[in-house]
């Protein structure tokens, strides 16, 4: 099975990594963004249940004290959605099939210190949650100019439903 999880700041837990995206993004010059948050992505692909990610989550991937997170299965994922005008937008962007990845490389040692089998791959991410009115050019600009790397990186633009 494939698994997704995303680990965020709680509310209220100052995210610094979405304020200074924020900045960023009036350094380019594009205005209308309101706020910025951001969450680490793993997808984990193996023969785990729902008790072994929820400690994987819990134990291994968020500090209980800042951060929660949520879990996907492979019944649970995101549909897309159309371009359009929409007061938020998230922007995953995740490393191009066969780049290394060694933050998953490390999760993968991770959970097996956690004793838990059945492990396949981890692959890495991130997501971030863009709140404004913005147009599909801009939201384009920021993930290429400020997200991506385009050369190892790809990412989807999504309007949040």
């Amino acid at each position: 099975m494939k698994w997704k999880i995303e680990v965020h700041y709680k509310p209220g837990t100052p995210d610094a990594a979405g304020q200074g995206i924020l900045q960023d993004i009036g350094d380019l010059g594009i205005t209308g963004v309101e706020s910025v948050r951001t969450a680490q992505v793993y997808w984990i692909q193996g023969h785990l249940n729902a008790r072994e990610i929820e400690r994987v989550c819990s134990e291994l991937l968020a500090d209980p004290v800042t951060q929660d997170y949520k879990v996907f299965g492979e019944s649970e994922a995101s549909a897309k959605t159309e371009f359009s005008h929409s007061r938020i937008w998230t922007i995953e962007v995740q490393f191009k099939p066969g780049v290394t990845d060694t933050v998953g490389d490390s999760v993968i040692k991770g959970i097996h210190d956690l004793n838990i089998s059945g492990i396949q791959s981890v692959q890495t991410g991130q997501k971030y949650w863009v709140h404004g009115n913005l147009n599909h050019s801009e939201l384009e600009t920021i993930a290429q100019r400020l997200l991506a790397n385009g050369v190892i990186q790809t990412f989807d633009v999504e309007r949040e439903t």
